[in-house]
C-alpha cells in the first residue's frame, strides 16, 4: 500500500514538474515563437508550391534574391535598436515613446539604406540590377525593406513584453495573405509578382499589428513621430555591437543566394533557394529557443544555468525527429514543387538539415554570451564561421556545385560548436 502510495505521489510530483516547465516564461514564449516559425514554414512552403507551379524555376532563382536583398537591407536598418528593445522595453518607464523612436529611427535607416542599394543593385547583384531600371521595382523595393525592417522591430517588442503569442497572430496574418496574391501578379511583373505578393502581405501584417497589436501588449499605445536622440545614443552604447554581430552573423543567410544566382544563374539559384528554405525553418527551432533563453537572461540571471539545461533539451527533443522526417522523406517534400526539384535540391537538403544540431550549440552558447555581456567574443565565433563559409562556398561552388555549399556550412558550424563545447562549455554554469 505505501509502495503504491508512492508511486501515485511521486506521479503527481512529476507531472507538477512537467506543469511548471511549460508553464515557465522561458518555454511558453519560446513555444509560440515556434508555432510561429512553424506557421510561417507552413504558409511559406504553400506560397512556394503555389509559385514553383505557376512561375519557372528562373523566376524563382530572380525573386529569391530580390528578397533576400530586401532581408539584408531591412537589417542593415536596424541599427541596433532591436537588441536595444528586447531588453529594455519591457522595463521602461514610457515604452510608448521607446518603441516610437526606435520605430522612426530603424524605419528612416532602412529608406536610406535601401535607395542606395536599390539604385547600385546592377553593380553589386547584376543579375537583378533591372530594379533599378524600373520606378515601380525600385519604389516597391524601398517600401518593402521598410516595412520588412517595422514588421521586425514590431515582432521584437512582442518579444520583449514577453507576449509572443502576438507575433505568431502577425505571422500567420502575413502567412496567410501572402498565398492570394502571386497569381494576380503572374501575367504582368514575373519575377517580381512574387516579390510583390511577400511585400504587399508584409506591409499588412504591419499595419494590422500597430493597430490591433501592438496596443494590447503596450498600454496606451499610439503610433507616432518620436525622437529622442538622446535614447538612441544610449541604444547604441549598449547595442551597437550587438547590431555590428547581427549584421556579420546574417551574412551567409542573405548573401548566399545573391552569391548562387551571380556564379551559375537564377535557375540553379531556383533550386538552391527552395532548400536553404526549408532547411531554415528547421534552424529556428535552436534560434526561437536561444532567443527566449536571452529574454529570460536579461529577466533574471540567477537561473540561466538551470535555463540552459532546459533550452538543450527542448532543442533536441524537437530537431531530432524534424530532421530525420527531412532525411527521410525530403524528397516527396521536394515534390510538391515539382520533380526538377525533387532532382536537384535533394542531397543539398538532406546536407543542410544536420546542422541543426552544432547550430544548437553556437545559438544557446551566443545567448549566453549576450546575457554575460561578452559581445567581442561572438562577434570573433561570427566573423571566423561568415567569411569560412562564404569564401569556401564561394570556391567550392564554382567546381562542385550547389552540394558543396551544404557540406562548407554544415563543417564550419560542426567544428565552431565543437571548438565551444570543449573550451567555452563551463561559461554555462556561472550565473
Amino acid at each position: 500500500m505505501k509502495s503504491a502510495l508512492h508511486k501515485l505521489v511521486g506521479r503527481s510530483e512529476a507531472l507538477s514538474q512537467l506543469w511548471d516547465m511549460a508553464s515557465s516564461s522561458l518555454y511558453t514564449n519560446a513555444f509560440y515563437m515556434m508555432l510561429a516559425q512553424a506557421a510561417i514554414a507552413a504558409l511559406g512552403f504553400l506560397f512556394w508550391v503555389i509559385v514553383a507551379r505557376f512561375y519557372t524555376e528562373a523566376e524563382v532563382g530572380y525573386s529569391s534574391a530580390i528578397i533576400s536583398a530586401i532581408g539584408l537591407v531591412s537589417l542593415i536598418g536596424h541599427i541596433g535598436l532591436d537588441s536595444f528593445m528586447v531588453r529594455f522595453l519591457s522595463r521602461a518607464q514610457n515604452p510608448v515613446r521607446l518603441l516610437n523612436t526606435c520605430l522612426a529611427y530603424s524605419g528612416t535607416a532602412t529608406l536610406i539604406v535601401s535607395l542606395v542599394c536599390a539604385v547600385a543593385i546592377g553593380v553589386w547583384s547584376p543579375r537583378i540590377g533591372f530594379v533599378a531600371s524600373q520606378p515601380v521595382f525600385l519604389a516597391a523595393f524601398v517600401c518593402f525593406a521598410v516595412a520588412t525592417n517595422l514588421s521586425g522591430a514590431v515582432g521584437n517588442a512582442f518579444v520583449a513584453c514577453r507576449k509572443a503569442k502576438f507575433l505568431l497572430v502577425k505571422d500567420v496574418i502575413f502567412g496567410v495573405l501572402k498565398l492570394f496574391l502571386p497569381l494576380l501578379f503572374l501575367a504582368h511583373f514575373h519575377a517580381f509578382g512574387i516579390v510583390a505578393s511577400w511585400g504587399l502581405a508584409t506591409i499588412a501584417a504591419l499595419v494590422v499589428s500597430l493597430f490591433v497589436l501592438v496596443p494590447r501588449v503596450v498600454p496606451g499605445y499610439a503610433v507616432a513621430l518620436q525622437l529622442g536622440a538622446r535614447l538612441v545614443r544610449r541604444a547604441w552604447g549598449f547595442s551597437g555591437l550587438s547590431y555590428v554581430i547581427s549584421l556579420v552573423g546574417s551574412i551567409p543567410k542573405f548573401l548566399m543566394p545573391l552569391l548562387v544566382i551571380n556564379v551559375l544563374g537564377p535557375e540553379e539559384n531556383g533550386y538552391f533557394y527552395i532548400a536553404w528554405a526549408i532547411s531554415a525553418v528547421l534552424f529556428f527551432i535552436p534560434g526561437s529557443i536561444a532567443q527566449s533563453l536571452f529574454a529570460e537572461g536579461a529577466y533574471d540571471r540567477r537561473l540561466l544555468h538551470h535555463n540552459v539545461l532546459r533550452a538543450f533539451r527542448l532543442s533536441f527533443v524537437l530537431l531530432i525527429p524534424a530532421t530525420l522526417l527531412l532525411l527521410l522523406f525530403g524528397d516527396r517534400l521536394l515534390l510538391a514543387f515539382g520533380a526538377s526539384y525533387s532532382a536537384r535540391s535533394l542531397e543539398l537538403l538532406r546536407i543542410l538539415v544536420v546542422a541543426g544540431f552544432p547550430l544548437t550549440v553556437e545559438r544557446i552558447h551566443f545567448s549566453v554570451l549576450r546575457v554575460k555581456g561578452r559581445l567581442r567574443e561572438i562577434l570573433v565565433w561570427r566573423s571566423i564561421l561568415a567569411v569560412t563559409i562564404m569564401a569556401a562556398s564561394y570556391h567550392f561552388v564554382q567546381t562542385s556545385g550547389l552540394e558543396a555549399i551544404g557540406w562548407v556550412y554544415l563543417t564550419a558550424h560542426s567544428c565552431i560548436a565543437a571548438l565551444i563545447l570543449v573550451t567555452r562549455s563551463a561559461l554555462w554554469r556561472s550565473g
